[in-house]
C-alpha cells in the first residue's frame, strides 16, 4: 500500500516533468528558416481571396502558399481567437504537413512543446487535418494520450471554424516548403 501511495504520484510528478522540460524539436527546416511578419499574413490573406474570387468568376485556379506565409496567418488567427498555442510553426515536406509550438494545457502548469505531422483534407465544409504522428514534450509515444485528446478537440474547435466555400472543389498538393491548393468551381 506504501508504494501506491508514494509510487503514483512520484509516477506523475516524472510524467508532468518529461511533457514540461523536453521538447519534440521543431516542424522548421535549418536549410529553410520560417518567418512570421505582418505582411506575410497580408500576402497570404491576398492571394486566397484572390484564388477564391477567380474560382466565385468560375475559373479553375491554383495557389502557392509558402511555410512563411502559412506560419503567419496562422499566428494572426490563433492570437485573435486566443487559442492556447504559441511559437506555432507550420511546414511542409513533399508528403504531409507538419505544424510545432507550444501548448497551453489546462492540467499542467506550464506550456506543452508539442510535433504534429499529417494531411489536410479540403473536400467539406471545413478542412479536415488527420493526425498520422503526435509528439509532447519528452514523453515516449504510448504516453502522449495524456494530453493527445486536449490537442485533437483544440485542433477539431479551430477546423469548426475554418470555413471553405462548398460550391468549390479544392485540392492540395505538398511540397518542399509550400503547398499548392489547387480549386474548381
Amino acid at each position: 500500500m506504501a508504494l501506491f501511495v508514494i509510487g503514483v504520484p512520484l509516477a506523475a510528478v516524472g510524467l508532468f516533468l518529461l511533457a514540461v522540460t523536453g521538447s519534440p524539436g521543431s516542424c522548421e527546416d535549418e536549410a529553410r528558416p520560417i518567418s512570421d511578419t505582418p505582411e506575410l499574413a497580408i500576402a497570404f490573406q491576398l492571394k486566397w481571396n484572390r484564388f477564391n474570387d477567380t474560382l466565385a468568376a468560375g475559373q479553375e485556379s491554383t495557389v502557392v502558399l509558402s511555410e512563411s506565409e502559412l506560419t503567419s496567418r496562422a499566428r494572426v488567427w490563433v492570437e485573435a481567437r486566443d487559442v492556447p498555442v504559441s511559437d506555432l510553426l507550420i511546414c511542409f515536406s513533399v508528403d504531409s504537413g507538419a505544424a510545432s509550438g507550444k501548448v497551453d494545457v489546462p492540467f499542467f502548469p506550464g506550456d506543452v512543446d508539442v510535433l504534429i505531422r499529417g494531411t489536410v483534407d479540403l473536400r467539406g465544409e471545413h478542412p479536415d487535418i488527420e493526425i498520422d504522428e503526435l509528439e509532447v514534450g519528452n514523453l515516449p509515444g504510448p504516453l502522449t494520450g495524456l494530453v493527445e485528446g486536449f490537442i485533437e478537440s483544440l485542433i477539431n474547435d479551430q477546423e469548426e471554424e475554418l470555413e471553405l466555400a462548398l460550391e468549390h472543389d479544392y485540392g492540395i498538393t505538398f511540397g518542399e516548403g509550400d503547398i499548392t491548393i489547387g480549386g474548381q468551381p
